[in-house]
């Protein structure tokens, strides 16, 4: 099991870890409800070192990322984060990525995971195969890469106390490279997975210490909570956010909700034709925000029901402790994808009761879009 830079430092303020794709990562710190409740209100620290890194270099650096990304890099212009994702000829998602235009011919594809996690290296893999007679330089920069995620509303104040970089100009998606608490060169972005306003912080590994120190120093005054993988997966269900499990089903962007990404009209790229296709016959089937009835939390695989039929399935689930609810992801027929339909989550070979509920179910304002 490979660990990151700040293992160590979990580790000794009680983290319990938990094993995934080959890391060792914390999954909970002070408990899934204080930490999440925190970020929601104050500001929580994500150790998201294990992430992948994927640098492509060289004159035909744009002409690979256009041809393996399914939305459009060609106006990106450096400072910007892009989200996207990598999909299949059959337009079924293979990863959902986010791409940082570092110069005008050298860009970053961030994948979930490490490349050098259990299975992960298939993107940089991917890249290498598609990158046949291009002038491209494929580099897996994952090792030379930690990354601490602080986000919640008190971020900008934590963050910005560590930087001589004015970091108020940021807008979401916007990344800087500035000195920060004594590293020469810190990849600020204002990205994130929980909803919330946040910064990623990418550095070089050997500034670990320094920045953690400085960060805990900082977030102190203003509640910094360190926080787990059950708290980032929580904070994203609320949201509606995918993970690996929602498109593993050979899920397609315009399934997922994810059919603003899709730009056909760039030219071609991997799955433009399958997902032309289907933007013209229109999806059969679509991922759902479900809140249930009751307390019961459904794992992933569980069936939902409807009118006494089995229609569908559970793809992933968290409680959502801000909107007091068990919620999941579901992939229901797109008839049935309606907001307030009543469904049934068999768990364990009992039915509950649940419903279709708007995606996201959570507002960052704090406005709850139930119903």
């Amino acid at each position: 099991m490979k660990r990151t830079p700040f293992y160590h430092q979990f580790l000794a303020a009680g983290a319990t870890m938990a094993p995934v794709q080959g890391w060792l990562m914390p999954d909970e710190v002070a408990g899934n409800r204080a930490e999440h409740l925190a970020v929601r209100t104050a500001a929580g620290v994500f150790d998201w070192a294990s992430t992948g890194e994927i640098e492509i270099a060289g004159p035909d650096a744009l002409t690979l990322v256009q041809k393996v990304i399914v939305n459009d890099a060609a106006t990106l212009p450096v400072g910007r984060v892009l989200y996207s994702a990598l999909c299949r000829p059959d337009g079924a998602i293979f990863s959902d990525i986010t791409v940082y235009r570092l110069a005008e011919r050298r860009f970053w594809i961030m994948t979930a995971w490490g490349s050098n996690a259990a299975d992960a290296r298939l993107e940089y893999d991917w890249l290498v195969e598609h990158a046949a007679g291009l002038q491209v330089c494929i580099t897996d920069v994952s090792p030379a890469v930690a990354l601490l995620a602080v986000q919640g509303p008190a971020a900008a104040a934590i963050v910005g106390r560590l930087t001589p970089t004015n970091l108020a100009g940021l807008r979401t998606m916007d990344f800087v490279e500035a000195p920060l608490a004594g590293a020469p060169r810190v990849i600020i972005s204002r990205t994130g997975y929980t909803g919330e306003l946040g910064y990623e912080l990418c550095f070089a590994p050997e500034y670990g210490a320094d920045i953690w120190d400085a960060l805990l120093a900082a977030g102190r005054p203003h509640g910094l909570q360190l926080a787990g993988l059950k708290t980032a997966f929580s904070l994203r269900m609320e949201k509606g956010y995918i993970m690996r499990f929602d498109f593993m089903d050979g899920v397609t962007p315009f399934e997922a909700g994810l059919g603003w990404t899709v730009k056909l009209a760039k030219g071609d790229f991997i799955g433009r034709d399958a997902l032309a296709r289907q933007q013209a016959a229109g999806v059969t089937r679509r991922l759902v925000s479900v809140a249930m009835g009751d307390e019961t939390l459904p794992v992933t695989g569980c069936a939902v029901w409807h009118a006494g039929a089995a229609v569908g399935k559970i793809t992933s689930s968290a409680y959502g402790h801000t909107v007091a609810a068990p919620l999941a992801l579901a992939l229901l027929p797109v008839g049935l994808a309606q907001v307030g339909l009543p469904i049934e989550v068999e768990v364990a070979g009992a039915r509950h009761p649940a419903q279709v509920v708007r995606r996201p179910y959570y507002d960052p304002e704090g406005v709850r879009l139930r119903g």
